[in-house]
């Protein structure tokens, strides 16, 4: 049921694009048929063909571990190796050093520059007109420019999924949810998952606790099953909220890659996270054919990038009947998150009855829809960017 079927099928396709290219190629010429021949071919063949790009990711966290930065690492070297492109990275590098990772990738011969995270949102265009030559993907962004492909996701349709597993897998009805607002699209994730909560159960509360580190999350986690949530949503870089909640014996679903060990945790009921191998490997593929240009991407379910898992052994009876008729309604279409009369935290109507939100008006979002509840005080103490520290490329 999950859509990393999507995914898989796009990488075979381009494998037997590759492998029927190089059969098609590979006819006769004034040295075939003598041991000359062949020999000089062999040996031609197994060369390792120079690569044709050279791709620097800079991230705002560590690829160690369970973490945001370690999926997007690990969906980097996915893509690569079915491609003739080389890629390197740099992590752990905050805002006010981004200008000069760039800086150290060009002179390392990267001809293109990823933003791995969000925060780089605002850096990135003074920086991209000092190199313009040099070709950026720009990740959460809309709005491409000369030089800029604008790369985001729809990762709010997760959400949604998340929150009507969390409320059917629910007693209490109150629903809690640990958010890194510097995550991409942070607002329309807790609205979202709100409104599926909801579709569940009309009087159904969603708590949101803001947290950043470790240790932040884990008073986050505290506080909202004092308040009563029985199970918690995770939207985050870190994985803490999945550790904690399984340590602390409480429902959760989590917002990263657990394909490779969901069965290490007992109380994990399902999880969702962008898949972006398959846009990676477009992206290469393009730069090889040397026909890339900026563009502008939406990573949806529909397409493969946003990805839910099946319902794990954790969750009630019932959940993956549910999930099998919602998640193929909202890759669809059918299904549209955002539709209908809305109000906000205070009763304002937002959204009239009838009308559907345009997707550039989910991606601003900056409002709360009635049933979150703001009443737990934010427990980021953290910085939102690592420290400046020394900065080095890694492959």
């Amino acid at each position: 049921m999950s859509t990393n079927w999507l995914k898989k099928t796009a990488a075979a396709l381009v494998l037997c694009m590759m492998f029927t290219s190089v059969t098609a190629c590979s006819g006769s010429d004034e040295n075939s048929g003598t041991a000359e021949g062949t020999a000089e071919a062999t040996a031609e063949s197994t060369q390792e063909a120079e690569p044709v790009a050279k791709l620097g990711f800079i991230y705002n966290g560590s690829v160690e571990g369970m973490s945001f930065t370690a999926d997007c690492n690990k969906q980097r070297i996915a893509a690569q190796q079915y491609s003739n492109i080389e890629s390197v990275y740099i992590e752990n590098v905050n805002v006010g050093d981004y200008e000069k990772a760039v800086k150290m990738l060009v002179e390392d011969g990267c001809t293109h520059i990823v933003s791995g995270s969000p925060v780089y949102s605002h850096a990135i265009n003074p920086v991209s007109q000092q190199y313009m030559n040099i070709n950026f993907i720009d990740y959460g962004s809309s709005t491409r420019s000369v030089n800029i492909f604008a790369y985001t996701e729809s990762i709010y349709q997760g959400a949604y999924i998340a929150g009507v597993a969390a409320a059917f897998n629910s007693e209490s009805e109150k629903i809690g949810m640990v958010v890194d607002p510097v995550m991409l699209y942070s607002v329309p994730c807790v609205d979202a998952a709100a409104l599926g909560t909801q579709l569940v159960y009309s009087t159904s509360t969603l708590v949101l606790a803001n947290a950043r580190a470790d240790g932040e999350i884990r008073k986050a986690v505290d506080a909202l099953a004092d308040m009563g949530c029985d199970v918690i949503i995770s939207y985050t870089e870190s994985a803490e909220t999945v550790e904690y909640c399984n340590k602390k014996g409480i429902k959760v679903i989590g917002n990263l890659d657990y394909s490779e060990n969901a069965g290490d945790y007992e109380n994990l009921l399902m999880y969702f996270y962008s898949s972006r191998d398959s846009f990676y490997l477009s992206q290469y593929k393009a730069m090889q054919l040397g026909d890339w240009q900026p563009s502008s991407y939406m990573g949806t379910l529909g397409n493969g990038v946003i990805t839910v898992s099946d319902a794990l052994s954790a969750a009630k009876d019932g959940t993956q009947d549910i999930m099998n008729k919602l998640v193929p309604k909202v890759a669809s279409g059918a299904a549209y998150i955002f539709d209908g009369q809305m109000k906000d935290i205070n009763g304002t109507i937002k959204q009239r009855e009838g009308v559907a939100m345009a997707t550039s008006d989910i991606l601003a979002l900056n409002w709360y829809i009635e049933g979150v509840d703001l009443s737990l005080d934010s427990f980021i103490e953290s910085k939102s960017t690592p420290d400046s520290s020394e900065l080095v490329i890694k492959k």
